[in-house]
């Protein structure tokens, strides 16, 4: 497999002046939960687990993917590992504090889930798998390579409430090393992403031919319940190692991010040059069009320096595009902005504008310290932009400052962050830390209500999460997942400027009416679920009420937002 590779008066005046100016950093929220996951049940020499993947549901249950070794416990579900690292995939009830139900999957080597994604009652999962054999509950996948290599895996649970169980799973890949990385689903259209170093590629019926080292791959897969089948996959890449971290998808609209090596990519029509004549990694952001059975690129960007630059984080809002990752050259230019390096590797948050045919960079924030930072998870609810990753030593993010728990340098602690989107630029509001004395890590980010969870991993004896403290029973600096959530009262904060609009019943089931107040201008409604997501879309009302179709919604709790402040709306 391939590496991825003083003076004083005038000094205290200045100091003072300085003080008055300089923009204040806003209070971060305290950590209000957090909790072990994938627990070992007994201290052997060796025992790590790790969450990979969050999701939520309408109803605000949390749904999580990682993976694990030997034997470990999830609520009241013991799970057992046939080898090395298996799959685990688990529902969690925040109101009860407790998991609900537990699945495991995989074979006697080294399986791994990536990535998760949620649609009503079903769940999906993402990832690769190195047995010649893996069993996904009923389904059992059989490795192309004989010998053992890494191949792509899709697979679905349904969630009938206190219990999972898996429902199909399918493969693709060749005889070399494939991965997935990420995954997403709109309606019964489940995309999946990642990188293949194969010289063919089967996604179902689509064949891909690697140019090189390892490409970019995106499939899409039509779920029809009780079976899938993909239905096309595309390649993107040159000769030398390019791959994909992170996709979102917005209607027939499919984003996909990463980095490329090449000295020159291709995406469709649009071909990227490495802006390192050597090559290195640079950041690239693509979008798809989804026509049914056939996806095509549209544009591309790309992003970077001389350096390294990675992107690992996409999330979609309307045409705005949010990218995170991290960047190591001294100067790295997102279109109109540069951003300058702190010392060794750095964060960046990005936003493009999507105009259709075109995407184009807006802002560009940077983050973190002289040592290795990282942003690894992103999302995002209206001009709110959340962030998740590591940092070590001292980071800055805008007006804050984290400092880790570790002595040593280098040590990594976890780190959350909110930054503002003004339109033409964004800044950092407030970032929050957690960890111990060894390495810690954000993996995941999903928002639910006023709810931000983080989940990860933590290598350290004991991980300080605010006042809440986290112990790791296992042996010889194991790691251990965790689950964790601080509360933003701004994700549904609205103002009071003017009368709100009815919304009505509410309850509903199949329909809703809106009542505009008098002098309201209307505009376009989006109904969105507990994850931010929009679920449907209704033209500007035509009058001073407007009728919601429902029909379809899976019961929860949902906002409309387009009418004034966003209003609640519960859907039974």
């Amino acid at each position: 497999m391939k590496a991825f590779s003083s003076r004083f008066p005038m000094g205290l005046l200045a100091l003072l002046f300085l003080t008055l100016h300089r923009p204040a950093a806003a209070q971060a929220p305290a950590w209000q939960s957090a909790r072990a996951v994938a627990v070992a049940t007994a201290a052997v020499m060796r025992n790590n687990s790790t969450v990979t993947a969050t999701a939520v549901d309408a109803a605000g249950n949390v749904y999580l993917a990682g993976e694990f070794t030997n034997t470990v416990v999830l609520g009241g579900t013991t799970l057992t590992s046939l080898g090395l690292n298996d799959v685990f995939v688990a529902k969690f009830n925040p109101a009860s504090n407790q998991f609900v139900w537990a699945q495991r999957a995989g074979g006697t080597n080294d399986d791994r889930a990536t990535a998760l994604a949620v649609s009503g009652t079903s769940v999906y999962v993402a990832g690769h798998f190195y047995s010649l054999t893996v069993g996904f509950g009923t389904t059992t996948l059989t490795n192309a390579n004989s010998n053992g290599s890494f191949e792509v895996f899709v697979a679905k649970l349904t969630d009938a409430g206190s219990t999972g169980s898996f429902v199909w799973a399918q493969r693709a890949g060749g005889t070399e090393t494939d991965f997935a990385t990420a995954l997403v689903v709109s309606g019964t259209s489940v995309y999946v992403a990642g990188f293949f170093d194969s010289p063919t590629a089967g996604f179902g019926p689509a064949t891909l031919t690697s140019a090189g080292s390892y490409d970019v791959f995106v499939a899409k897969l039509t779920d029809a319940g009780s079976t899938a089948s993909f239905g096309w996959a595309q390649r993107a890449g040159g000769t030398g190692n390019d791959g994909t971290f992170a996709l979102a998808v917005s209607g027939t609209s499919v984003y996909v991010a990463g980095y490329f090596q090449s000295l020159t990519v291709g995406f469709g029509a649009t071909t990227l040059t490495n802006t390192n004549a050597n090559g290195s990694n640079d950041v690239y952001v693509a979008k798809l069009t989804d026509a049914g059975s056939t996806g095509s690129f549209g544009w591309a960007q790309r992003a970077g320096g001389t350096g390294s630059e990675t992107a690992l984080a996409l999330a979609v809002s309307g045409p705005s595009v949010y990218v995170a990752g991290s960047f190591t050259s001294a100067t790295a230019g997102f279109g109109p902005a540069t951003l300058t390096n702190a010392g060794s590797q750095d964060i960046f948050v990005a936003k493009l504008a999507d105009a259709g045919p075109t995407g184009s960079f807006t802002w560009a924030q940077r983050a973190g310290g002289t040592g290795n930072d990282l942003a690894g998870a992103l999302a995002v609810s209206g001009t709110s932009v959340y962030v998740a990753g590591y940092f070590s030593n001292v980071a800055g993010f805008g007006a804050t400052t984290l400092t880790s728990a570790g002595s040593r340098v280098g040590i990594r602690d976890v780190f959350v962050a909110k930054l503002a989107d003004a339109g033409s630029t964004g800044s950092f509001g407030w970032a929050q830390r957690a960890g111990g004395t060894s390495d810690d890590e954000a993996n995941a980010l999903s928002l639910s209500g006023t709810s931000v969870y983080v989940a990860g991993y933590f290598g350290s004896a004991t991980a300080s999460f605010s006042s809440i403290t986290l112990s790791n029973p296992t042996l010889n600096a194991s790691t251990l997942g965790f689950l964790a959530s601080l509360t933003d009262a701004t994700l549904t904060a609205t103002t009071a400027s003017r009368a709100p609009a009815a919304l009505f019943p509410n309850p509903a089931r199949r329909t809703a009416t809106l009542r505009l107040p008098a002098g309201t201008a209307p505009a376009p409604l989006t109904l969105t679920d507990a994850r931010g997501r929009a679920v449907r879309r209704y033209p500007a009302p035509a009058g001073s009420e407007a009728a919601l179709d429902l029909r379809g919604l899976p019961a929860g709790l949902y906002l409309l937002r387009g009418a004034g402040p966003a209003q609640r709306l519960l859907v039974e």
